[in-house]
């Protein structure tokens, strides 16, 4: 697993200093997607963790004034039954996330593990 720890660790401890709620939230949807990708690499981005494989940035995690936002590169083409994707720009989907609850309720280990195996375009 390739990452910048240092950015990385400043980052996180920045989120924990905002909103140590949506923080720990964070951190677990962080180990839930390199269990997914362990290989993926991982930086600071855009005010947020991206990661990414060979030709893609498959998914970010960003933090906002009142929830955690789960980006997905190619996430129409995600299968989403329930209508739990929000966003309508031609590629890009994410989740809003509240609470510890909303990472069962919402499915975010299915939706990391699809975009993670969507083919590049």
């Amino acid at each position: 697993m390739k990452k910048n720890n240092q950015n990385i660790k400043e980052l996180l401890q920045d989120f924990d200093y905002v909103n140590p709620e949506l923080a720990k939230i964070i951190g677990s949807l962080r180990k839930t997607v390199l269990s997914i990708a362990p290989d993926a690499v991982e930086k600071v981005m855009y005010g947020g963790i991206i990661f990414t494989i060979p030709n893609r940035m498959f998914c970010g995690l960003f933090l906002r004034k009142n929830h955690v936002s789960i980006e997905f590169d190619l996430g129409y083409l995600l299968k989403d039954t329930e209508k739990y994707l929000e966003g309508s720009g031609k590629y890009r989907r994410h989740l809003k996330i509240f609470n510890k609850k909303d990472l069962e309720i919402k499915k975010t280990d299915g939706f990391i593990s699809q975009s993670f195996k969507i083919k590049p375009l």
